[in-house]
């Protein structure tokens, strides 16, 4: 033990040459690096509980100080954490003693080209400030995730982000050119020597970085596609008979090539909380910098529409969602909280062939756990293939009762042939039911892991380590 911490002390004294003041191991810092928003870590805290703390919290400039600090800590063996923004819901960046290296210092736009439509960028920036610099050009990445306020470009990477216009856009994977990255060991792993739209130069290593969770190594730099920013936008409103009379407007309307930016379908429950209003709604934006195509999908999806029962409602609830999109969860806690009531959100996808059977069974039985007192549901993150179905729950706020929702929640999901993340992440929370999902694929990527980081350093407590 002694000298275990005399390993400490000489790791942290050359990390403090390294950084200077940019290292702290001060207690308000390192309980803030703590947790992230999962919403057990929340609870536990709500409730006194003392979660594991990081030994030090550091600050890097560079890529190149990146590369230090992991040999520093390759060569004293104490496991890091990457962080971006702190945004992601299942404790991916959660630790106890380990080094959390904060990149949000690494934020500069690196290079911005309105002719090839790509920018570069370092992976500390702030998504908000990104857009507003594409904006200012007339451009947008147009990534826009319910973490957006706060939202880092390498944490969206890391967990492999999608936003509430990906129907149109894509995820973040579909975003990214390419990726600088430093790997376990302290190596740097560059870009390619030219940036191009597709290589077909062997397997891409670095699209094994995207959704990582820093298990594989930090990512540093990023380049990414962008688009010119729609010059028309058009929204509108739908209710539909059913939840799965407004799923089946939307498979024909994404096999139609109607596709909008943004697609969401509120279940009658969803709908009574959002928006006071007890039916299954269908709200749609859709945004072009062409206003014949813009015509021509909102044709198309008007006729689909009433081919499946569904009728004009209010644009306001279009305007209602915008306005309201990113205090969803603040909000919740406010009503579930004072009831001794706590709040989750699970996400899945699954194809069009799937998705009626398991939202009607989702709903039931999980809401027959006892303690679990609601589920509404939303679907979005609409494919030619399927889509995303996003239930946000209330129980009472007891860890027992969480992991039994949980456990029931995985045995629907996975019994009903969709996955058990969509867009949240592994982190702590999904770990034990990885394998099931994956099989011996599991087994191949700790293949990789251990190859690249033959000492288990980063991100080492998670399901690959």
């Amino acid at each position: 033990m002694g000298r275990e911490c005399a390993s400490k002390r000489e790791a942290l004294e050359e990390l403090s040459d390294i950084l200077g003041d940019r290292i702290s191991t001060s207690n308000e810092v390192l309980k803030l690096y703590s947790r992230d928003y999962w919403p057990l870590a929340l609870m536990k805290e709500a409730h006194g509980e003392e979660l594991p703390r990081p030994l030090a919290v550091v600050w890097p400039n560079s890529t190149e100080e990146v590369a230090k600090i992991i040999k520093v800590l390759n060569k004293y063996r104490i496991p890091f954490v990457p962080y971006a923004g702190g945004s992601g819901v299942t404790g991916g960046t959660m630790c106890g003693g380990c080094i959390v290296i904060d990149i949000k210092k690494m934020n500069r736009i690196v290079n911005f080209s309105e002719e090839d439509a790509i920018i570069v960028v370092e992976a500390g920036i702030l998504l908000r400030k990104l857009e507003e610099f594409l904006n200012s050009r007339g451009f947008t990445l147009r990534h826009i995730p319910q973490s957006y306020p706060e939202a880092v470009i390498g944490g969206l990477v890391a967990t492999m982000s999608t936003g509430q216009f990906s129907t149109k856009y894509g995820g973040i994977e579909d975003l990214v050119l390419d990726i600088e990255a430093v790997a376990p060991d302290g190596g740097i792993i560059p870009f390619r020597r030219n940036t191009v739209p597709r290589a077909a130069t062997g397997p891409d290593l670095k699209r094994i970085l995207i959704g990582s969770e820093g298990q594989l190594g930090v990512i540093t730099k990023v380049i990414l596609r962008i688009f010119p920013l729609p010059k028309y936008t058009w929204k509108m409103a739908y209710a539909f008979p059913s939840f799965a009379s407004g799923l089946k407007a939307m498979r024909e309307v994404m096999l139609a090539g109607a596709t909008p930016a943004v697609a969401r379908i509120y279940d009658k429950d969803d709908s009574a909380a959002r928006f006071h209003d007890a039916r299954d709604l269908l709200i749609l934006i859709v945004e072009e910098i062409d206003e014949g195509i813009l015509e021509a999908k909102i044709s198309a999806i008007e006729a689909i529409v009433k081919r499946h029962g569904g009728v004009d409602a209010e644009e306001e609830y279009v305007d209602k969602w915008l306005k309201t999109r990113f205090d969803v969860i603040s909000e919740l806690k406010k009503l579930v909280i004072p009831l001794n009531l706590w709040f989750e959100t699970i996400e899945t996808s699954a194809l069009w062939s799937k998705l009626p059977n398991l939202y009607e069974e989702f709903k039931k039985k999980v809401r027959e756990v006892e303690g679990v007192h609601a589920v509404l549901a939303h679907a979005s993150h609409f494919y030619t293939t399927g889509a995303c179905i996003y239930f946000t729950l209330t129980y009472e706020a007891s860890e027992e009762v969480y992991w039994r929702m949980w456990e029931k929640a995985v045995e629907v999901i996975l019994k009903n042939g969709a996955t058990i993340s969509h867009h949240h992440g592994i982190g702590l929370l999904r770990a034990k039911w990885t394998k099931e999902e994956l099989g011996e694929t599991v087994n191949y990527l700790r293949r990789v892991k251990r190859s690249l980081d033959p000492e288990n350093l980063s991100n080492s407590d998670k399901w690959l380590g």
